[in-house]
């Protein structure tokens, strides 16, 4: 796992506000948080974990379904901004994985989203134990954080 990416459990990740990604009055529309927060997830998944998401889900044949998100939104992100989206794994348990979502303009706070989500079977859908080499890095991340699991 290259720990460099996520220096103190933290993995960050710059995205740009897109003409897509905004509404009539030209910010952020809700919905598009969401969108990014879940670009940022794969990319976690990719880059930190060495684990492709799409490896994941047609190989490994695990998913990791959002099951409740809670979102605060602070400020307005407006079309040609820079959001910085700071991620942590909050908890681990037997096939939940909640993850934190910090977003900023610069050092501004614009939003948090924290996301539960369980390892299911892409097969059945049902939940299942996390796989241990996904519950083994997973954990890595979080030791980084200095946070017992």
């Amino acid at each position: 796992m290259p720990a460099s990416l996520a220096p103190g459990g933290v993995y960050r990740k710059t995205l740009p506000i897109r003409f897509a990604d905004v509404d009539y009055a030209r910010i952020l529309y809700f919905p598009r948080q969401f969108h990014l927060i879940h670009t940022v997830m794969e990319d976690f998944f990719r880059e930190v974990l060495d684990l492709p998401y799409a490896v994941v889900l047609k190989d490994d044949r695990v998913g990791f379904p959002t099951v409740h998100l809670d979102a605060d939104f602070l400020k307005p992100l407006d079309f040609g901004d820079n959001v910085d989206i700071d991620m942590r794994v909050r908890e681990l348990g037997r096939s939940r994985v909640v993850f934190q979502y910090d977003l900023s303009k610069g050092r501004v706070p614009t939003g948090r989203c924290v996301q539960t989500t369980v390892a299911v079977s892409m097969d059945t859908w049902s939940s299942v134990e996390l796989p241990p080499k996904y519950r083994e890095r997973l954990e890595q991340v979080r030791a980084l954080s200095g946070e017992k699991s």
